[in-house]
């Protein structure tokens, strides 16, 4: 697999949509890594940090409501998309929350004639001084929202009158046609320019933005070096397309691996529904130059059940150490949902499931984002 990641490291969070904020993958405080013995025998252990459920972990967070994705800026607070509360919510590693919290503006403000509550999914931080721009001033941290809108937040943009920074407030600055639905977003550079990816759930396509927020169209990739890749022949395709994938899956998450751009596919044949059909086997793991190339599908198993976060697993994390994690979202019952799986990042192999102490798969209930 064609991944430029070596000095990548990932301090990794899961987020449930059962609204807790677990550490299962962590470096530093945030979470516990044991190993027992060899390499081969590795145990996980999970930590609550913070809930919207009295009890549940030790700290208790109301706004904490529907997370999906999350990001930061290096050494700061990690960033949460609270979709059902239309806000972001901000947390440092112990899980306390900070005083700042965003509110993400839906698309359209008074849709159907009543008012509505933003939706916010993916988030991503940018430390451009030019690229992404909003209110005249590079955006600190974009969004997607399930409405099918991009927004952005500087801390000096969108001040209320008579407070002071920082803003409370992004703003929206594009918005997707029709029946989009924008379940996550990435960034990565394209011929020298940073690009924005967003994973369209509602049109089953990934939409690609330039550094201004516009929406551009790729041209036709060339496989080039990449066509023969551990003797399988990679074919030229439409930027972003894979012709082999069944019928009815949709970019359900996008992440930027280096500058490679991974996908996961989740079963969504319901085009209006925001989220998708689970179920063992329900989901497809591609990865794309940035240009749009197919690169490689990892393996395919049970073990994908509607896939959503991913991340690059740090150096030292036993015998999953820089293998990429995928978190399945799945469904409370399914056998495969709530799980990490890892997978090769040369060959894409899958490599197995993290597990507890007990040897048990550790299994979070409708886990969404890892980092």
């Amino acid at each position: 697999m064609h991944m430029n990641s070596k000095n990548f490291r990932v301090l990794s969070l899961c987020i449930p949509v059962t609204n807790r904020i677990a550490s299962a993958l962590g470096v530093a405080s945030l979470c516990m890594f044991v190993g027992i013995g060899t390499a081969a025998a590795q145990e996980y252990t999970q930590t609550n940090l913070v809930s919207n459920v009295a009890g549940a972990s030790p700290i208790t967070d109301g706004q904490l409501s529907g997370p999906m994705g999350l990001a930061r800026a290096s050494g700061d607070e990690w960033w949460v998309s609270d979709s059902t509360s239309g806000v972001s919510t901000l947390y440092i590693g112990n899980g306390t929350k900070q005083k700042l919290v965003v509110t993400i503006p839906p698309a359209n403000p008074t849709a159907g004639g009543r008012s509505v509550m933003g939706t916010p999914s993916g988030v991503i931080s940018s430390t451009s001084t030019t690229d992404f721009p909003v209110g005249g001033a590079p955006s600190a941290f974009v969004f997607s929202t399930l409405d099918g809108a991009i927004a952005a937040w500087n801390p000096n943009v969108g001040v209320t009158s008579g407070s002071t920074p920082p803003s409370t407030h992004a703003e929206i600055v594009a918005t997707g046609e029709p029946g989009s639905i924008y379940t996550a977003i990435a960034t990565a550079f394209f011929q020298g320019s940073r690009r924005l990816f967003a994973a369209n759930f509602g049109l089953h396509r990934i939409d690609v933005y330039d550094s201004t927020f516009h929406r551009v169209t790729l041209p036709r990739g060339d496989a080039g070096a990449y066509r023969f890749n551990n003797d399988r022949l990679i074919t030229d395709n439409d930027p972003f397309v894979d012709v082999s994938l069944p019928a009815g899956y949709s970019p359900y998450n996008v992440q930027a691996i280096g500058n490679d751009i991974v996908v996961a596919y989740a079963f969504h044949p319901d085009n209006r529904s925001m989220t998708p059909v689970s179920g063992p086997g329900l989901g497809y793991i591609d990865v794309y130059s940035a240009d749009g190339v197919l690169l490689q599908r990892l393996e395919h198993g049970d073990f994908m059940d509607a896939p959503y976060g991913i991340a690059l697993a740090p150096l030292d994390f036993g015998r999953f150490s820089h293998d990429l994690l995928v978190a399945q979202t799945g469904t409370d019952n399914g056998a495969s949902s709530g799980v990490i799986a890892a997978f090769d990042i040369a060959s894409g192999k899958f490599d197995g499931i993290l597990r507890d102490a007990s040897g048990k798969p550790l299994v979070i209930a409708g886990l969404r984002g890892i980092a």
